[in-house]
């Protein structure tokens, strides 16, 4: 069962930052090189951006893509949401563990707060809440788990597809 466990969270992002406790002031690992993410008392990030609007449509419907192709267990649209010249996020690791997971899984995941850190050229850096229940095939009781996840997204042929993902527990 823990072997499952680890599998879901490896599916939802790759961990990369430890989570702290309520009273103290929270951060995720780096969001890029050289640039940490300071949260608030909330749990929300302290410095954030506004983007144009057809980049905060394209964002959200990228991450949106991403998260229902999850809750619909399917991989190869889910796929489609990763940059396959990622640094970070390796394609066919990423497809080998979710069908894995499936196997065992539904998943309902829920994003919320979504928020905007950095933008560059064709890259935007995106923080979000995330609630995901995975519900047992085998008919064990359900797994709750609430994160907040810091991603990176890249255009790529006019869509934003994820390449870098960093979560923290809350």
């Amino acid at each position: 069962m823990k072997n499952k466990l680890l599998m879901l969270c490896l599916v939802l992002s790759i961990v990369l930052a430890a989570c702290g406790s309520k009273e103290e002031k929270q951060t995720t690992d780096k969001v890029d090189d050289s640039q940490g993410v300071l949260l608030d008392e909330k749990g929300n990030p302290k410095d954030t951006i506004q983007v144009n609007k057809d980049t905060e449509k394209a964002v959200k419907e990228a991450i949106e893509k991403n998260r229902k192709s999850l809750n619909d267990g399917d991989v190869e649209a889910y796929i489609k949401t990763i940059d396959t010249d990622s640094k970070q996020l390796d394609v066919k690791e990423e497809e080998k563990v979710l069908k894995d997971t499936l196997k065992s899984y539904k998943f309902d995941k829920k994003i919320s707060n979504i928020k905007f850190l950095e933008q560059k050229k064709d890259q935007v850096v995106v923080f979000y809440n995330v609630e995901t229940t995975a519900h047992p095939k085998n008919g064990s009781k359900d797994e709750k788990k609430t994160f907040n996840e810091v991603v990176t997204l890249v255009k790529k042929d006019g869509t934003y597809k994820f390449s870098k993902m960093a979560q923290a527990a809350i």
